[in-house]
């Protein structure tokens, strides 16, 4: 278990893309393998998970976990990227807003949504992404999408700045969300700058800047890569060691019950960070339920054999 494996928090400053952040990680780690835990756009700032080694398998898992953000929104103005980058496509008076009625239109936003994607986004449209095709000056249709906003809250409110923090789900775009909350206000909306405070699990507290780590030696560096049997850890564990750990990195299941799990119940679908005796995270499993009744741990993504 040589190869470095983890993940490395990123302060991301404004500027940049989470693209180009990924690849200085890898010449600064010296790493083949590393990979973003959910995009910021270059405006954005704040925490910037990179997964390194075999920690990209588990990409998906960690994408999965709500994301925290801080961010203000300029009511007035609606831009076509819905952010400060983009061309002020429209102009509209803002109307007397009092706190409790921008909070009750918060309020409105909390639970399963409908958004639609922006043109400005990453997302593919017959084979082209959508940002693309909006520099073209095209315009598609784009189907709406249920995304999950877990929380939102108004921390303040200078006219025509409204400042937000929101916890969401995967999937959720905040400057689409700053257009809706515009439009709900009677008016329009532009996301004016945001920063993540949360990602994958991670926070604020664990991060290092592209500029601190260039003043590092190599070897410091690379003791900033969170292991993974640090990471996740609100997923339920296995701990397994001899033949069972054998078996569990060969690709079979094995029988498990809530209480191994340290829960009360158990749900099908549910992931399960499987460790060695040694506390290294050797796979991610499972929850599904056999055709007698029992509960399987089947291991999913196996990241290290025996």
């Amino acid at each position: 278990m040589d190869e470095l494996t983890g993940v490395i928090v990123v302060n991301k400053r404004e500027g940049i893309t989470s693209t180009k952040v990924v690849e200085r990680i890898r010449r600064l780690l010296k790493v083949k393998k590393a990979g973003h835990l959910g995009t910021l756009d270059p405006m954005a700032t704040g925490v910037l998970p990179i997964a390194v080694g075999r920690a990209t398998k588990l990409s998906e898992v960690f994408m999965e976990q709500p994301k925290e953000y801080v961010g203000r929104i300029k009511l007035g103005i609606l831009t076509d990227t819905y952010d400060r980058e983009g061309k002020v496509i429209e102009e509209k008076p803002v109307p007397e807003l009092t706190k409790e009625r921008i909070e009750e239109v918060l309020e409105k936003f909390k639970g399963d949504i409908w958004q639609i994607p922006p043109m400005y986004s990453a997302k593919r449209y017959k084979g082209k992404r959508l940002y693309q095709l909006a520099r073209e000056g095209k315009e598609v249709e784009r189907k709406p999408k249920k995304v999950h906003i877990y929380d939102i809250k108004l921390i303040d409110y200078q006219p025509p700045y409204l400042k937000i923090y929101t916890k969401v789900g995967k999937g959720v775009y905040i400057r689409t969300l700053a257009k809706d909350i515009g439009e709900e206000l009677g008016t329009v909306g532009t996301l004016w700058d945001l920063t993540r405070t949360s990602a994958a699990g991670f926070t604020t507290d664990q991060m290092v800047s592209l500029e601190e780590l260039k003043e590092m030696e190599l070897e410091e560096r690379r003791k900033l890569v969170i292991p993974l049997s640090e990471c996740l850890k609100e997923l339920p564990t296995l701990k397994v060691m001899g033949r069972l750990k054998w078996w569990i990195t060969v690709g079979n299941a094995v029988v498990v019950t809530p209480q191994e799990l340290g829960k009360e119940s158990l749900e099908e679908g549910e992931y399960v960070r499987i460790l060695n005796e040694d506390n290294e995270f050797i796979a991610l499993g499972v929850i599904k339920r056999s055709p007698d009744g029992r509960w399987l741990c089947h291991p999913q993504k196996v990241l290290y054999t025996s």
